[in-house]
């Protein structure tokens, strides 16, 4: 409803927009896993004798690839500074 649109401060709104998009992000990778898994079964036939094809042999998903190691001092440096602009925004705008 507007009027509950319109209570929403940035952060709760921002929280319920990455909420929705988190869950749609999951519902298509579960949909694209599925179709991976498809693939996997009816290319199965067709492979060699003995050979064996698994869906990650297949395809392997962007989120499926090892991640990046991240820096919490560099992290807290980022968030330490963003405070501070913050911060001076809010000293700037009352």
């Amino acid at each position: 409803m507007p009027e509950e649109f319109w209570g929403l401060t940035f952060h709760e709104f921002f929280c319920i927009q990455k909420g929705k998009n988190d869950r749609f992000e999951l519902l298509q990778r579960f949909e694209w896993e599925r179709i991976r898994w498809l693939a996997t079964c009816n290319l199965q036939p067709h492979t060699k004798k003995g050979q064996n094809l698994s869906p990650q042999k297949l395809v392997k998903f962007e989120w499926e690839k090892t991640k990046v190691d991240i820096d919490l001092e560099k992290q807290k440096e980022r968030a330490y500074y963003i405070n501070k602009k913050y911060e001076k925004l809010q000293e700037n705008g009352k």
